[in-house]
């Protein structure tokens, strides 16, 4: 699939975040209030969304939507938008594909949350969880790479819609 170089690096309106996320409107809003994520285009008033503050709002949705807590999902989305930063691109060029593992097995008040280039590097890293854990394993496995396709694709049809 050939990138959108215009959906990198352009910027968005809150009603073009929810419908690319297929998420509603006055939920985003709620979610930015009670400020469940950072976001780089934060400013008073409109809030303009870059593309990476699009990949965190659809991190959290999908981890929230997957019944995860809202404080897990405001520190996994944030931390895969700190270390994929503006590399959303180049994970479209990775033929494994690119994951991040929330792993709350270590302890309570410790988590590790790590990137991942492969399903063998998934599978291994959690097939050491279970072997090392002190307790149960727990984690959150998010697959950037389905995240990006999938804003790819709706962006596309954002494109089609706005021409019509």
């Amino acid at each position: 699939m050939e990138p959108k170089t215009d959906l990198f690096s352009r910027t968005f309106t809150a009603s073009e975040v929810a419908k690319l996320i297929g998420m509603n409107i006055e939920t985003l809003r709620v979610w930015r209030r009670r400020k469940q994520f950072v976001l780089e285009g934060e400013r008073e008033g409109w809030t303009r969304y870059t593309f990476g503050d699009l990949m965190v709002v659809a991190t959290y949705n999908t981890l929230v939507r997957a019944h995860c807590t809202n404080a897990m999902a405001e520190m996994i989305a944030g931390t895969i938008s700190i270390r994929v930063e503006r590399n959303w691109p180049q994970i479209l060029d990775v033929q494994e594909g690119v994951f991040c593992i929330c792993n709350m097995s270590a302890d309570d008040t410790n988590l590790s949350i790590q990137l991942y280039h492969g399903l063998d590097a998934v599978q291994n890293a959690i097939a050491d969880f279970i072997h090392t854990a002190e307790r149960q394993p727990a984690f959150h496995v998010v697959d950037c790479t389905a995240l990006i396709v999938q804003m790819l694709g709706a962006y596309d049809k954002l494109q089609k819609e706005q021409t019509t």
